[in-house]
């Protein structure tokens, strides 16, 4: 394997699968935790392998990543080791004393989960009434004077017709909106969450909206679920050079239980092997792992091979191809096609 083709400039390191809540869309089944989770000392190994490797970024999370008692310890051994440290919580339990442990951690980003615009949804959406202390958090950690920090709303069937009230919530205020699509994920998923079609449609043209109209105002930022290749002009900065799912190639996964995936928003069938029985430096560097991500033109069917932009795209992102079509190589959900769609329509219309 060519050692510059691939880097893990990205992890995501779930600290515990241990949560505080019991969201419906969640990827990781989170609740309880796994058998037998990484020590601090294993999770010191594996962060120093990842440095080696060329990691430029991890992202620490859960389930709740608060609820693991050593959690701050080991955002120290991440913030020692050089990579920026980024932390994902769905902000219940973040008290005083906690905000001042993420000040002193000074993490490049603090995202704090909230998928309802109103007391409502949220509730729907997470089982309990966060709403306002998730809001009222976010502010809070942007007066704490945080260098980045994040709002994270996956968008569903049951809150996406609130996509105006959440960006009521972020104009000018400085929050970063981080907006994502669910995907089929976890053993208490419920087909209804999916977006529609006509959703998704929907989707794209708030997005289309809020990028443009509001850019300066509302800082609108889109996970790699939403493009690619747009033909408009008002969505040509969005995933222009988008070089294909990252997992795998650009990004790692690893579970509490030292599982190893590209993504963890993939399930169970895409876990590549266990750090405590394959060390990560061969997980990374032999061909036999993460061959679907790194050989992801050989999968290509249907729309997404006859496309132009077909070796460059590969699809887009497979969490959601998977999940939008059962298929790893042809996504629904793009931009592209659903342009051109829309131009076919109009010239037989």
């Amino acid at each position: 394997m060519d050692e510059q083709k691939y880097n893990p400039y990205n992890c995501v390191l779930e600290l515990t699968n241990r949560c505080n809540l019991r969201c419906p869309h969640c990827a990781s089944d989170s609740g309880c935790g796994r058998d037998y989770e990484l020590t601090r000392q294993e999770l010191q190994k594996v962060i120093a392998d990842l440095v080696e490797l060329g990691c430029r970024s991890i992202a620490v999370l859960g389930g709740e990543m608060l609820l693991r008692h050593d959690w701050f310890e080991i955002c120290l051994d991440v913030v020692a080791a050089g990579p920026d440290l980024r932390i994902i919580t769905n902000g219940i339990l973040v008290d005083e004393e906690i905000r001042r442990k993420f000040l002193r951690l000074a993490p490049r980003t603090v995202c704090v989960s909230l998928d309802g615009a109103s007391r409502e949804t949220y509730k729907r959406q997470r089982g309990i009434d966060g709403f306002d202390r998730c809001l009222t958090l976010l502010h809070r950690l942007l007066e704490d004077g945080h260098r980045q920090v994040n709002a994270i709303t996956t968008f569903s069937s049951f809150n996406i017709q609130e996509f105006d009230e959440f960006a009521k919530l972020f104009i000018d205020t400085g929050i970063v909106w981080q907006v994502q699509m669910v995907h089929k994920a976890g053993h208490r998923f419920d087909d209804s969450l999916l977006l529609t079609q006509k959703q998704y449609e929907f989707f794209v043209d708030k997005m289309t909206y809020y990028l443009n109209e509001y850019n300066g105002r509302l800082k609108l930022l889109p996970m790699d679920d939403f493009g690619y290749y747009a033909i408009t002009p008002r969505l040509r900065f969005t995933h222009q050079v988008w070089a294909g799912c990252s997992a795998g190639t650009r990004t790692i996964g690893i579970r509490s239980n030292g599982d190893v995936l590209g993504c963890l928003s993939l399930g169970d069938d895409f876990i590549e092997a266990n750090l405590r029985e394959v060390p990560l430096k061969e997980i990374w560097g032999s061909d036999r792992y993460f061959r679907r991500f790194r050989h992801k033109e050989t999968f290509l069917e249907g729309h997404c091979a006859r496309c132009v932009f077909a070796q460059k795209c590969k699809a887009g992102c497979t969490a959601q191809a998977i999940s939008n079509n059962g298929t790893l190589g042809d996504n629904l959900f793009c931009i592209r096609r659903l342009e051109e769609k829309r131009i076919i329509s109009e010239l037989f219309d």
